[in-house]
């Protein structure tokens, strides 16, 4: 049995997000960049202290996160979608069934995008994605290509398009100066790896940063239907021991059974970016238990960053540039002493030097709860 806090205090741990600072267990599951340039690199700071040796990717739901180099033959494999059926509704509309009616197998319209993706830069270019997206589109079957209402244009459709980058082997480049402009370029070459031992090594990195979990949080997580997480679950069922956490059964990994028992209770105050790993786990209820204050955490769009108090989420910030300052306001769940009050502005001189800001000014907002 372990109970909300300790499930707390062991995410926390492993996350890197106590004093010992590292960031190789969120790294094997990666940290999502959003806005591009923008998240990942400050939550892998605000671990370390350094900047990430890291490459941005497709992974993870498609979306952009930063990998370590040497993961990204494992996550290819890993990540391929052989079937669109795997891929819920939301995410691919109807054109996963589209294709499935046509009798095209998803794994080989990747192939095909990912085939002309290589061919496109294969003379040195670092295309952005309207570039790369223009110059693939004609070379494929035109099935592969919907038309786009937003873009006024048939071509590859998006979801294909993102995870076909990572089967193409490109990585992505952010200007910083105009972080929405962002190209691909080639990754250093890989070998092919075997997608079903991928599959299990990334389920036993998922448990190691979000577990106990289930395999309704891997589905979340992944972006998968729950039939799709279940299969993904199966090869590591003999690995797994179930934890009752307040009631409700969750699974954890035999190797961390034992952290998971001895985690200390966090302590400080840190400000964590939007997007950070530890808000991306798919249990949002666990993490926040009451429903008004996840809405203030996860918005339909443009989330904010999390502060935490002794590991709890505890309010939300964000942030405005004036000047050459950075201007941070914090928004508590409930009225933070002085104490933690200043101990939020290491962190926040941490996010002020990311953007290259001169200095910063930390305001407190009301309490949700005053």
């Amino acid at each position: 049995m372990a109970g909300r806090t300790q499930v707390i205090a062991y995410r926390f741990a492993a996350h890197g997000l106590g004093p010992e600072g590292r960031a190789e267990t969120v790294l094997a599951t990666g940290v999502q960049d959003y806005p591009p340039g923008r998240s990942a690199s400050l939550a892998l700071r605000l671990r370390t202290g350094q900047a990430p040796d890291a490459v941005l990717v497709h992974s993870i739901r498609a979306a952009m996160h930063m990998h370590r180099a040497a993961d990204l033959a494992r996550l290819a494999a890993a990540l391929r979608v052989e079937d669109g059926a795997d891929l819920p509704p939301q995410s691919i509309g109807p054109f996963g069934a589209g294709l499935a009616q046509e009798g095209i197998a998803f794994g080989a319209a990747l192939d095909e995008v990912a085939t002309a993706m290589r061919a496109v830069v294969a003379d040195g270019r670092s295309p952005t994605k309207g570039e790369l997206s223009g110059a693939v589109s004609p070379e494929v079957d035109r099935r592969l290509t919907p038309w786009c209402e937003g873009c006024g244009v048939f071509h590859v459709q998006d979801q294909l398009f993102r995870r076909a980058t990572l089967q193409a082997g490109l990585v992505i480049e952010v200007d910083t100066a105009a972080p929405s402009r962002f190209r691909y370029r080639p990754a250093e070459p890989f070998p092919p790896a075997d997608p079903p031992g991928c599959r299990t090594e990334l389920v036993r990195c998922f448990l190691a940063t979000s577990g106990p979990a289930k395999p309704a949080q891997l589905a979340s997580w992944l972006g998968i239907t729950p039939g799709a997480a279940r299969r993904w679950w199966k090869p590591v069922e003999d690995e797994l021991r179930p934890v009752e956490v307040d009631g409700a059964q969750y699974w954890a990994h035999a190797e961390q059974i034992d952290a998971l028992g001895a985690a200390a209770d966090p302590s400080g105050v840190r400000l964590l970016p939007p997007y950070d790993p530890l808000t991306e786990l798919g249990d949002r209820h666990l993490l926040v238990p009451d429903p008004a204050l996840r809405k203030a955490v996860w918005r339909p769009a443009a989330n904010p960053g999390i502060v935490l108090v002794d590991g709890e989420i505890a309010g939300v910030w964000r942030q405005r540039r004036k000047r050459d300052r950075l201007a941070l306001t914090v928004e508590p769940f409930d009225a933070l002493d002085p104490r933690q009050r200043a101990a939020a502005g290491s962190d926040a001189a941490t996010i002020a030097g990311s953007v290259g800001a001169s200095g910063f000014d930390l305001d407190f907002g009301p309490a949700f709860r005053s």
